[in-house]
């Protein structure tokens, strides 16, 4: 099973050329989203907040040329986890988080305003219907 996230991108890195201690060289960009939840039933957000950071790679850089700030995107990662000892002996246990794709759900100009609906109620006047 695949895992993934959607949320709103909040920012987009600028492509960073990194050299590797062996002297590879590659090409890595960055995507920030809010993937906090929402309650499906009553519409309000959840006080935990959920911010990713996803670091694209090599090739999958691409994924990210016409991805912009106000978008609502779909992640695909993997999730790996590495062992390594050091000087001292120690054990650490990294995991990380690999995305491998990226897909534009909706765009900030295809999105409604949001205030859009908030001015046309406030518009119309306020009835009371009210028996007493």
């Amino acid at each position: 099973m695949a895992n993934s996230k959607i949320g709103v991108v909040i920012a987009v890195g600028n492509p960073q050329q990194i050299t590797s201690k062996s002297g590879k060289a590659y090409e890595k960009r960055s995507i920030f989203i809010d993937a906090t939840p929402y309650n499906p039933y009553t519409g309000e957000r959840s006080p935990y907040e959920n911010k990713i950071l996803f670091d694209f790679i090599g090739e999958k850089v691409k994924n990210l040329d016409n991805v912009n700030v106000g978008d609502v995107v779909e992640v695909s990662f993997d999730i790996q986890g590495s062992n390594f000892i050091g000087n001292d002996g120690q054990h650490r246990n990294y995991i990380h988080v690999r995305p491998y794709g990226l897909e534009v759900k909706q765009t900030k100009q295809n999105a409604a305003p949001e205030n859009q609906q908030s001015a046309e109620v406030e518009q119309q006047p306020l009835q009371n219907n009210m028996p007493f």
